[in-house]
């Protein structure tokens, strides 16, 4: 590999990733990805398979970001559609996806958008690209042991060099935050970095200068800290509140002369884009037509069931991230959700929202607070809190920041990108080899 060759940095998210680089001028540069027509610095992180178009003996056909949407549109729901596969990095016994005449498992797929978004990137900037610095959370969604952190890390890299990154590192997702923020600085600042993902929550709390403090940045890190609760939560607690009832959440059903709930972990996994995969299949589809038949309103099973085998779980969520959006804008929305013959609308509030989302807010809120007691530091001795990531833009969770830290303290730019120019910075740093 020659030695000019670039060292890249990736965001790869739970539900989009980026890649960019720092130029000759020491300016970050993004690649820009193809989705619907355009190019775009992100692209969402999902696969998509066409089962018709595999053949025996040979490589799986895919196509993945922007390209893996468009396709799912033109095919009108048929095919499988994979999202949020970094949330199981965490779990030992997921088994494996059947497309067509291909069994693929969760390295599989986290290998094979990674080899796609490299090959994307290198074409818009010209380059071969084999040098990574691929962001992490600092506690991966679902990790409860450092054991588990350790193998998620582990699987990440080995997927990243399958993907053609023969060189590829990890580096905190918040730590990378601090990079970006810190090119604005004048001054020396004790700063608390707050990365919101769709995942994770991740904070770094850390020493910062405008130039630097030199080549091992280790040392300036006073604390971390992280918890599986974020902005897919947030998604997920409309979809329960607002769809799920229409769907047969709450209903019961008659089996054998007796009345039953309709199970819950239909509705828990609809809710959740990286459950999703484990309501399709043979087996899920008898238990709902069981349960459809035994059902008090058998018809909102039936409309469950047409989410499911028409794949309108993507067309769901999207509609549900609308109103998420509009609601930090506002203090009231609409849902509105079509299709087929389900019709969905909704008016919903921002104080109902943040009823639903308080368990959330909490955890959020105790994570933060185990940070700063670990580090042994008050909220008053930290200069500036950077926050970043789609969540930050969440009124209540705003105001949990200002009430411990103060209005004045709070920074945000670059809220969605700033995790992979942090990491593009990272990389070509003089300790990043």
């Amino acid at each position: 590999m020659p030695a000019s060759a670039p060292r890249v940095g990736i965001d790869f998210g739970t539900s989009s990733s980026a890649l960019a680089l720092v130029d000759a001028e020491g300016r970050v540069r993004f690649a820009q990805l193809p989705t619907l027509g355009t190019l775009a610095p992100s692209w969402r992180t999902l696969l998509f398979f066409e089962p018709d178009e595999q053949e025996v003996q040979q490589p799986i056909l895919y196509t993945a970001g922007g390209e893996g949407i468009e396709a799912y549109l033109e095919c009108m729901g048929e095919g499988r559609l994979l999202q949020s596969f970094k949330t199981h990095l965490t779990t030992e016994s997921m088994g494996r996806t059947q497309v067509a005449h291909h069994a693929i498992g969760l390295d599989d797929m986290i290998a094979l958008f990674l080899q796609r978004l490299r090959e994307r990137a290198e074409q818009h900037l010209g380059v071969a690209l084999e040098s990574a610095t691929i962001g992490r959370p600092v506690h991966f969604a679902g990790g409860t042991t450092p054991e588990a952190d350790a193998l998620a890390a582990e699987r990440l890299l080995a997927a990243a060099r399958r993907a053609g990154f023969r060189d590829a590192r990890l580096e905190f997702e918040p730590v990378a935050a601090a990079h970006h923020y810190e090119r604005t600085l004048t001054r020396p600042e004790l700063a608390l970095v707050a990365d919101f993902g769709a995942g994770t929550t991740d904070f770094c709390l850390m020493r910062m200068g405008p130039t630097g403090r030199g080549d091992d940045r280790a040392r300036d890190i006073v604390a971390t800290g992280g918890v599986g609760a974020a902005g897919d939560d947030l998604d997920a607690a409309l979809i329960e509140h607002l769809v799920c009832p229409a769907l047969g959440k709450g209903d019961t059903y008659v089996e054998m002369g007796k009345e039953r709930s309709i199970p819950n972990s239909y509705y828990y996994k609809l809710a959740r884009w990286h459950h999703l995969p484990f309501l399709a299949g043979t087996r899920v589809r008898a238990e709902l037509e069981r349960l459809r038949r035994g059902a008090r309103h058998p018809e909102r099973i039936a409309k469950l069931m047409h989410i499911i085998e028409t794949n309108g779980a993507f067309h769901l969520h999207k509609a549900v991230e609308r109103t998420k959006v509009e609601l930090s804008k506002s203090k009231q929305a609409k849902f509105d959700f079509s299709d087929g013959e389900i019709d969905i609308h909704a008016a919903v509030t921002r104080r109902d929202f943040e009823r639903w989302i308080a368990p959330i807010t909490e955890s959020i809120a105790a994570c933060l607070d185990d940070t700063l007691a670990r580090a042994g530091v008050t909220p008053a001795e930290v200069d500036c809190v950077f926050m970043t990531g789609g969540t930050a833009f969440v009124p209540v969770i705003r105001a949990l920041f200002e009430a411990r830290f103060g209005a004045d303290k709070l920074r945000s730019g670059d809220e969605l990108m700033s995790i992979a120019s942090g990491l593009a910075l990272r990389a070509a740093a003089p300790d990043a080899g």
